[in-house]
């Protein structure tokens, strides 16, 4: 989700070599709540030791994979967001 123009490397990594990203992920938390994260969140938890809150991890953990793999925009489930709410598309 939320991907922009451009790429963003590594800034840790030897600049041959650096991954790429070029957005960011939003995991759903509690209601009201959202974490956004960057494309190379797992890479930095991976290559640099990266430790996110433990509220981040136990909301990625929380999400049925299951159902955000079968959704496709603009179904995509935002539990944060009320039935009521009103979707705008461009």
């Amino acid at each position: 989700m939320n991907v922009c123009l451009g790429l963003h490397e590594c800034d840790l990594c030897p600049p041959d070599g650096a991954p790429e990203g070029n957005g960011e992920v939003r995991i759903p938390g509690s209601p009201g709540i959202a974490y956004a994260a960057p494309f190379l969140i797992s890479h930095y938890i991976t290559a640099h030791g990266y430790q996110p809150l433990r509220v981040f991890i136990d909301a990625v953990l929380a999400v049925d994979l299951d159902v955000w793999a079968a959704a496709r925009w603009p179904d995509v489930p935002f539990p944060w967001v009320s039935d009521e709410a009103e979707r705008v598309e461009e």
